[in-house]
């Protein structure tokens, strides 16, 4: 018999049907690198020290940026400060030049009523007065008007920059400085209302016959007594004559004490000058 030719199992099957063996290559040094970076993949974990380091750091940050506005703002109320003291000074400065010059037209305004005591002492009866006496009649009603530069005092109290003032040595002087002169100024309206009626006193007692002509021609606003000549004769009322006498005591003595009160704020802004100066450094 003849042998049949050998036959594989391999083509016995159809190639469709036979088996297909798949072998997965390894993903190359690239691919893998590229996996373990891909945003799709999973974030470790952070645990409580990471949390603590990124709080710590922040806190400083901020904290650091406090302390820099601080001390900014520190340096500029500073310099505030000092140039409110030096304003202080120039306003301080104003009110003792004012006040030093009031005192001798003070001693003129005394020196004028002893004038007119002395005229109506030596004279009793009379009723017809010379122009000097008128003169003088009328620088009694005649007195410095007292106002102080409270230009800075004022800033420090309405803006709030009393604040500023760190040495309380300073503020205690400026609050009792301004004190003193809230006294003064009570009493300079006080003066203001008795000097007006000191005025109408005297109108009470001059006869304006013998001064008519001198009404009529006078250039010199609101000081027409200065302007009469000595030989000028004016008629007076003896029977108003003793309140406008009066009057003129009390003056005498209220001069008087304005002032030693104007000298002892001379000296305390004088005092407070030289305070400020030496704590603030200025000349």
């Amino acid at each position: 018999s003849t042998e049949e030719p050998l036959v594989s199992v391999a083509e016995t099957i159809p190639e469709a049907e036979q088996p297909q063996t798949k072998i997965d290559k390894p993903e190359s040094d690239m691919e893998v690198h590229h996996h373990a970076h891909d945003p799709a993949a999973p974030h470790h974990k952070k645990n409580w020290k990471s949390y603590f380091w990124e709080f710590l750091m922040l806190f400083l940050a901020v904290f650091c940026g406090f302390l820099a506005e601080y001390q900014l703002e520190h340096m500029i109320e500073k310099q505030r400060e000092k140039q409110y003291m030096q304003s202080l000074i120039y306003d301080l400065q104003s009110d003792t030049s004012l006040l030093n010059a009031g005192h001798l037209l003070k001693d003129e305004r005394i020196s004028a009523i002893d004038s007119v005591f002395y005229f109506f002492k030596s004279n009793p009866r009379v009723e017809i007065i010379p122009g000097y006496v008128y003169r003088q009649l009328g620088r009694t009603l005649w007195d410095r008007h007292h106002r102080r530069n409270s230009t800075t005092i004022d800033q420090l109290k309405n803006a709030g920059g009393m604040r500023l003032i760190r040495k309380k040595n300073i503020a205690d002087s400026i609050a009792a400085y301004d004190l003193g002169w809230a006294r003064a100024e009570f009493f300079r309206e006080l003066y203001i209302q008795r000097l007006q009626f000191g005025q109408q006193l005297m109108n009470r007692i001059i006869i304006a016959d013998d001064l008519l002509d001198a009404y009529y021609n006078n250039t010199v606003a609101g000081n027409l007594p200065m302007a009469l000549t000595d030989n000028i004769e004016v008629t007076i009322k003896r029977n108003e004559l003793s309140e406008f006498l009066n009057f003129l005591h009390d003056q005498k003595g209220i001069t008087k004490q304005d002032k030693r009160y104007y000298s002892l704020m001379a000296q305390r802004a004088e005092r407070l000058m030289n305070l400020i100066k030496k704590e603030y450094d200025l000349e």
